[in-house]
């Protein structure tokens, strides 16, 4: 008589066990169907925006096509001085300016900014170098 009280405790455990397993299992149900929502409402979101970015894609090219261009050039040209572009005004490579060079004494070693020349220096897993014919 004595082992009726221990399987009642042990099934009343059993089902408070299943009681929270359910549960458990209808919140991350939950927790996935709000994911989901979540993911085709971004999804819904990002093909909107890629929708709109062909649209400015389309306006900005019929915006800059040539005849276009060319009709507003004829109407307000001469309200904003514009001028044809002649082919003497695009640049060659000989009548850029060069690059001036700064005036610098490689030899002179007392000037700043220079370390000293020392053959002794290591840096990382480079040696000091060696000449081929002294080994």
């Amino acid at each position: 008589m004595r082992l009726a009280p221990v399987f009642r405790s042990f099934d009343i455990l059993m089902v408070a066990v299943l009681i929270a397993s359910v549960v458990w299992t209808f919140k991350i149900k939950h927790d996935s169907q709000q994911a989901l929502d979540r993911v085709s409402s971004l999804e819904s979101q990002i093909e909107a925006e890629e929708n709109r970015v062909d649209l400015l894609k389309s306006d900005w090219s019929l915006l800059t096509s040539p005849a276009r261009l060319e009709k507003l050039v004829k109407h307000y040209g001469g309200q904003l001085g514009l001028k044809p572009i002649e082919p003497a005004q695009l640049a060659d490579d000989n009548s850029l300016p060069g690059i001036k060079r700064p005036d610098v004494d490689f030899n002179n070693q007392d000037q700043d900014g220079f370390a000293e020349v020392d053959g002794s220096v290591n840096t990382g897993s480079v040696g000091v170098p060696t000449q081929r014919g002294a080994q």
